[in-house]
């Protein structure tokens, strides 16, 4: 799903779960402020993967935030923003994996179109 589909789906409140609404604001929120522009959530998820270098799990989201931390946020302040937004995803779901919560998000708001 591509982030203007996303955003318009948000602008017109097009989601019927208001926890899929929720999520989605976040991730338009840290996708925002991530560094590299970024087309749709896939490559949100692979620009994520690479960074890590693994999978998009809640500890591996925070073991990332703590090594920009180490490096003092040298070249990584919007990314590490981006970060912590994610991490409030996980208030939402019982997912552990945003890859995983990606995906049934986009699953929803195409079922509902």
């Amino acid at each position: 799903m591509t982030f203007e589909t996303l955003f318009d789906t948000v602008e017109k409140k097009a989601v019927e779960n208001k926890t899929d609404l929720l999520i989605a604001e976040r991730i338009l929120e840290a996708e925002k402020d991530w560094i590299k522009p970024l087309y749709d959530l896939n490559e949100f998820i692979l620009a994520l993967e690479t960074e890590i270098g693994g999978e998009t799990s809640k500890d591996n989201l925070i073991k990332l935030l703590n090594r920009y931390q180490k490096k003092g946020f040298i070249n990584s302040a919007w990314n590490t923003e981006s970060v912590t937004i994610l991490l409030e995803i996980f208030e939402f779901t019982e997912d552990n994996c945003l890859k995983t919560v990606f995906e049934n998000l986009s699953k929803k708001i195409n079922a509902e179109k």
